[in-house]
Parts: structure tokens; C-alpha cells; sequence
């Protein structure tokens, strides 16, 4: 994934009630977010047994680890266990493909992290935020799909607990899956699940920062 080649399409969604004034220059907002963020975006690829292939957008969040959807990166067991695919690669913009672990993962909440080589170590993460979105909140989605990047604006409609909805004048599709949301400051706000129809749902960094403060050691 070139990191130059970066698709921006800043149409910002509408909210009934929205309490949030925009930016009079909304769109230039947006697209110096994404450009201050785009960096942190990975594609996440994962083969399942015998041989299908399935994608997802994922986040860095520093000392070489990211986070995305466990949907995509696992598989269920017969007993209903999600079962880490042994097959993941990520492309990391500026340094290319590599392998990727699942070192930790809530099915309840569709969250996964994983752990990239040691070079990626030292590569841009993306600041986890410490608040919880608002109803009426505008951030920013972004997903990977092809060798380009894809950028949408998003209002928050509606906050329960670590979840949040989404209302966005355009279609957030799979490449968004498993990708980041970030807010105005360019914190990482969240991370949207697979969202069949509308509204569009997404977990909260609250959430993320706790599966990674609890996540094990890696050898």
C-alpha cells in the first residue's frame, strides 16, 4: 500500500440534534487530519483454511502493534471458540508487507490486536483519545482498500457504553471495516465494526485501550 496514493472523499454526514458546531472550513479540517494520520492505516489480509481470503482496514498503535476487527483475522472453533488464523499479513505504508500475530482478542466487542516485527516499532501510531465520543460529534473515517486509501466524514448519532453510531452522507462498505476513526485533534476516537446496513456501529479508544492494557506479553 503506497502511502502517497490517498483517496479523500470529505462529505460530511448530517445528524438529527447534532450538538457539535463544524468548522467553518470543514473539509480542510478533515484532510489535514488525514494527512497527519493517513500513515498509521494498514490493510489487513488474512488467508482461512483451505483457501479463502478475506481484507480489512486495521490502525498502528505504537511499539508494534495494531488493531483491528477479530472477524478478520479469526476464525470460529466447532465449539464457538475464535480461533487466530496462522496466515496474516499487513502493509504497512513506507515499509510494505509482513506478517502479523493475534496476541489478544474480544469476540464480544469484535476487537483483535496484533503484533507486527520489530521494525514496525518504531513506525507513527495513532494517539489513543481518553473521551467518549458524542452524539452529534464529527470525526473522521479512513480504510484501505486497493493501493489507496479512503477518507469519509462521519457524524456521531448515538453513544451506548463502548459503542457508538454512525451517520455518514456516503456508504461506509467494508474497506472502512476494522479501520480508524479519528477526531478533530487527530486522536484515534475508535475503530468501526462490520456494519451490515445502517446505522453503521463502531468501538470506542476506551475499549481498545483496555484490551491493551491487558493484553499478554509477547516473547
Amino acid at each position: 500500500m503506497d502511502a502517497r496514493l490517498v483517496a479523500v472523499a470529505l462529505s460530511l454526514g448530517s445528524a438529527a440534534n447534532a450538538s457539535v458546531i463544524l468548522p467553518f472550513d470543514a473539509a480542510g479540517t478533515w484532510k489535514a487530519v488525514a494527512d497527519r494520520r493517513h500513515a498509521t492505516v494498514i490493510a489487513v489480509r488474512a488467508v482461512r483454511p483451505p483457501d479463502l481470503i478475506t481484507y480489512a482496514t486495521g490502525v498502528l498503535i505504537g511499539d508494534g502493534y495494531a488493531v483491528t476487527t477479530l472477524h478478520a483475522v479469526a476464525t470460529p472453533s466447532p465449539e464457538g471458540k475464535m480461533i487466530p488464523l496462522r496466515s496474516v499479513e499487513v502493509a504497512v505504508p513506507d515499509m510494505g508487507t509482513m506478517e502479523a500475530r493475534v496476541i489478544a482478542g474480544v469476540p464480544e466487542l469484535d476487537l483483535a490486536i496484533l503484533a507486527l516485527p520489530g521494525e514496525a516499532a518504531s513506525v507513527q501510531a495513532a494517539p489513543l483519545s481518553t473521551d467518549m465520543p458524542e452524539a452529534g460529534e464529527a470525526l473522521v473515517a479512513m480504510g484501505a482498500g486497493g493501493d489507496a486509501i479512503t477518507v469519509i466524514g462521519v457524524v456521531v448519532s448515538s453513544v451506548d457504553g463502548d459503542l457508538f453510531a454512525l451517520t455518514s452522507k456516503r456508504t461506509l462498505d467494508s474497506r472502512f471495516w476494522g479501520g480508524p476513526l479519528f477526531d478533530v485533534e487527530g486522536r484515534l476516537a475508535g475503530i468501526q465494526l462490520p456494519s451490515l446496513g445502517a446505522p453503521s456501529r463502531a468501538i470506542s479508544a476506551r475499549a481498545i485501550q483496555r484490551l491493551i492494557d491487558e493484553r499478554p506479553a509477547v516473547p
